[in-house]
């Protein structure tokens, strides 16, 4: 597979498998030198994990398109494609969140004074990983977030035109997508793409983002 600038970013699927400081300063370091080596896109992608549906959302976090493979029914199956929607999206947001992490470390970094000293260093290298970790477990409480709202808030829901998608959402935030299965079996790749199309970006102006978005 072509490997292409979407793929510039911190790995954070899970802050339990970063390890050691040295470990998370070089994923870091690593991140920080392949951004640097092309401009930090202005839309990002997710996949589901079979690679049949792609959401692409611009630096905002709002769907600007979505693609869906022709073969949709052989790998997702009527009653997973609704399941592969969601996960492609939250894939794309948590792209988002992973490129305003890693370019606020960079400014973070580039906004560090030289040290004249060794003890400088050591105290500079100690505040750029505590910044750094603070920074990972923001995101990952912002994935959690949104995945997994509060439960006293009442849930919403929005459906698609033709009713064969379904959002959930709880705090201004996805938390799941359905699929009602006969409505589904009357798709084609096409319409399915309108359905979740439609559906993601009327959620997109029903809850607009005012968070920080990367340059």
């Amino acid at each position: 597979m072509q490997r292409d600038r979407r793929n510039v970013r911190l790995s954070l699927a899970s802050l339990d498998v970063l390890g050691s400081d040295s470990e998370l300063r070089a994923q870091v370091e690593h991140a920080m030198r392949e951004a640097e080596s092309r401009p930090m896109p202005d839309a990002f992608a997710g996949h589901d994990r079979t690679g049949t549906i792609t959401v692409r959302v611009n630096a905002a976090g709002q769907v600007e398109d979505v693609s869906i493979g022709r073969d949709w029914r052989t790998h997702l199956g009527l009653d997973g494609a609704a399941q592969a929607l969601f996960a492609a999206y939250m894939a794309a947001v948590q792209a988002t969140l992973e490129a305003v992490a890693l370019q606020a470390l960079q400014r973070d970094r580039s906004a560090s004074p030289p040290a004249a000293q060794a003890d400088a260093d050591e105290v500079d290298e100690h505040l750029w990983l505590r910044h750094t970790w603070r920074t990972l477990h923001e995101i990952d409480a912002d994935l959690e977030r949104l995945t997994h709202a509060q439960p006293p808030q009442a849930e919403e829901t929005i459906s698609s035109p033709q009713g064969s998608l379904t959002l959930h959402v709880r705090g201004g935030s996805v938390t799941a997508i359905t699929g009602d299965v006969a409505r589904l079996a009357r798709l084609d790749a096409s319409q399915l793409r309108y359905e979740a199309i439609d559906v993601l970006r009327a959620f997109d102006l029903a809850h607009p983002r005012n968070g920080e978005a990367p340059a």
